[in-house]
């Protein structure tokens, strides 16, 4: 019987002694990248879309952006420095959304009067307090699937510019 009393105070005193393990430490949020050293037009690329390009991406006259062509849409982004408050002029009707844990504004607009309709979707997502990502995709015939194009390539290019 003292063997066990023995034993049973030794593990009381062992475990007064022990301290907790500290808390794990929260993940560094990911960096964006330099976009100095940034070439826009390599952020999507064919896989990204699902089909071949009919153009090579082609830079645009504006730092930090360029357009894809592919069979039936359009493809084009920009780095703005602007906040996000000031970008969602830019989509008419917007919504909320969440881009790789970033704020974004989101919309669709369809113009019926061209011939053959074309539908816009824009996709703005935060990547500083004064800096977003202006993704665009264009159709042509319109139809509502633009959206998810801006917002997945608007994906893609986050995830590469914070890798």
């Amino acid at each position: 019987m003292n063997t066990r009393l023995g034993a049973v105070a030794l593990l009381v005193a062992l475990t007064a002694c022990s301290t907790p393990a500290p808390p794990p430490a929260p993940a560094a949020a990911p960096k964006l990248r330099d976009l100095a050293t940034v070439d826009a037009c390599t952020l999507l690329a064919e896989p990204d879309f699902g089909k071949p390009f009919t153009k090579a991406p082609e830079p645009l006259n504006e730092p930090l952006s360029c357009r894809w062509s592919i069979e039936g849409q359009i493809v084009w982004m920009s780095v703005e420095n602007e906040s996000l408050e000031q970008a969602k002029i830019r989509v008419n009707e917007g919504s909320d959304l969440t881009v790789e844990g970033r704020k974004a504004w989101w919309g669709v607009e369809t113009d019926f009067t061209s011939e053959p309709s074309n539908s816009i979707g824009v996709t703005v997502t935060e990547l500083a307090a004064d800096r977003v990502l202006v993704m665009t995709a264009e159709k042509i015939p319109g139809n509502y699937d633009v959206g998810s194009v801006a917002r997945t390539s608007s994906v893609a290019v986050v995830q590469r510019l914070f890798s």
